[in-house]
């Protein structure tokens, strides 16, 4: 019979994860995989391959994104309230407020712009529309494709990625 073991690492941020105490787990390819935060196991679940790797993602350099979160007449009070929810993000380096925006800096592979943009949605903030909405989309497409390939950096031909030559 099998023990369960009393820790685990959390394949996406690298703590040591009490598996007892944690809510957090998910089956993959016949292991489980335990995690510290909701947010480490949904960065997970959507691309497990990119966790799986051997050595992991501790090894590897972070990829840095900046983004400028524009609004429609936003308080003080509501931007710097969501300034600290997001400083409570895993990943999350910065959350500078402006007069009408929030600069965000994180580590794509600890969180996504989708991520960021769950947690200003909770606020009572309002988003800009038009072609900042576009950017926003562009944003999440462009980061999704970034992770896919870094899960799968040999996988064959991508939108950066020239086709494998046969014969």
């Amino acid at each position: 019979m099998t023990r369960r073991p009393e820790t685990s690492r959390d394949p996406v941020c690298g703590m040591v994860v009490n598996v007892a105490a944690s809510p957090y787990s998910t089956m993959w390819q016949g292991l489980e995989f335990h995690f510290c935060s909701a947010q480490c196991q949904e960065r997970f679940i959507a691309t497990p391959a990119l966790y799986t790797v051997p050595g992991g993602v501790r090894n590897s350099v972070p990829i840095v994104k900046r983004r400028k979160l524009h609004f429609v007449a936003p308080t003080q009070e509501a931007l710097r309230a969501v300034c600290g929810r997001l400083l409570g993000m895993m990943g999350v380096a910065a959350a500078i407020p402006g007069p009408d925006d929030i600069t965000v800096e994180y580590d794509l592979r600890q969180a996504t712009f989708a991520q960021v943009e769950a947690v200003v949605a909770g606020a009572s903030l309002v988003s800009r529309g038009g072609l900042h909405r576009w950017r926003r989309s562009l944003w999440k497409f462009i980061e999704s494709n970034e992770i896919e390939n870094e899960a799968h950096p040999a996988s064959g031909a991508c939108c950066n990625r020239p086709p494998a030559r046969l014969g």
